[in-house]
C-alpha cells in the first residue's frame, strides 16, 4: 500500500465516521426526548431500551463494514474498524455538545454502551480510548506505506485483549448500583484506566520492531576471471 492510497482510505473513512458520529448524536437527542431521563439517573428503565440495543448493533455493523472496505488485509481492516470507531465516538460527543449543550465537561458521567450490559463512566475515558484507537490505526497504515507492516504477534493480540478487558471492567464494575441509584457519589477508577492504557501501549511498543521487512535480492556472483595464459576467446 503506497502513501497516496493509505491517505485516501483513511480520509474517506474519517469523513464517513464523522458524519456517522454527528448522526448518532442527533439520534440520541431524539431518544432522550422520547424517553426522558430523570435528574442524576443515567438511562430510562431498561425494559424500554430494547430499541437502543438494536441501534448499537447496527452502529457496530456499519463500522465493521466500512473498516473492511478501508483495509487491504486482516490487520489493516481490523485497524480501520477501530479507527472509524474512534472518530465516530469522539464526534458523537462533539455533536452532543454542539447540538444539545451536553456534556458540560469532560468528567460528566454517561451510559457509554449497552452490550452486554450497561457501561458507565466519565466522557473523557472513552474519548481517550478512542484517540488511542485512531493513533494506533495511523501507525499501522504508516508501517504498511513504509513497506514494514506490523506483525500480528501473540504479544500484540494478548496485550490489547488484556487492556480492553481492564477498560471494560472499569466501566461495568458498578453498573448494577448505578442503574439502580444513579451517578451520585460514584467515582470512576482512573487507576484501572491507567493500567489498561499501560498494557495497551506496552504491547504496541514491544511489537514495534517486529516487522516483516523484505530482504533485498541477493547480488549475482562476480564473473569468473579468465586466466591470461588461456587468452581471450576469438570472436
Amino acid at each position: 500500500m503506497d502513501w497516496r492510497l493509505a491517505f485516501k482510505r483513511l480520509a474517506w473513512v474519517a469523513i464517513y465516521a464523522t458524519a456517522m458520529g454527528l448522526l448518532e448524536a442527533i439520534c440520541v437527542i431524539y431518544l432522550r426526548k422520547i424517553y426522558p431521563v430523570a435528574t442524576n439517573y443515567p438511562i430510562p428503565p431498561l425494559d424500554e431500551m430494547g430499541i437502543e440495543v438494536i441501534r448499537e448493533v447496527c452502529t457496530i455493523t456499519m463500522l465493521m463494514a466500512v473498516g473492511w472496505l478501508g483495509g487491504s488485509n486482516f490487520l489493516t481492516r481490523t485497524a480501520c474498524f477501530f479507527y472509524a470507531f474512534g472518530i465516530w465516538d469522539i464526534l458523537y460527543y462533539v455533536g452532543l455538545r454542539w447540538l444539545n449543550d451536553w456534556p458540560t465537561g469532560p468528567f460528566e458521567w454517561d451510559c457509554l454502551f449497552f452490550i452486554p450490559k450497561p457501561w458507565y463512566g466519565p466522557v473523557l475515558a472513552p474519548v481517550l480510548i478512542s484517540a488511542y484507537f485512531c493513533l494506533s490505526c495511523i501507525l499501522i497504515y504508516c508501517r504498511e506505506a513504509w513497506g514494514r507492516p506490523v506483525r500480528l504477534t501473540a504479544t500484540l493480540v494478548l496485550s490489547q485483549l488484556i487492556a480492553f478487558g481492564i477498560w471494560y471492567w472499569s466501566f461495568v464494575k458498578d453498573a448494577d448500583r448505578i442503574s439502580a441509584e444513579g451517578f451520585e457519589g460514584m467515582t470512576y477508577s482512573w487507576q484501572l484506566f491507567a493500567a489498561g492504557a499501560f498494557v495497551a501501549c506496552a504491547g504496541v511498543l514491544l511489537n514495534r520492531g517486529r516487522a516483516k521487512t523484505a530482504l533485498p535480492p541477493p547480488l549475482p556472483p562476480p564473473p569468473k576471471e579468465i586466466p591470461e595464459a588461456l587468452g581471450a576467446p576469438d570472436r
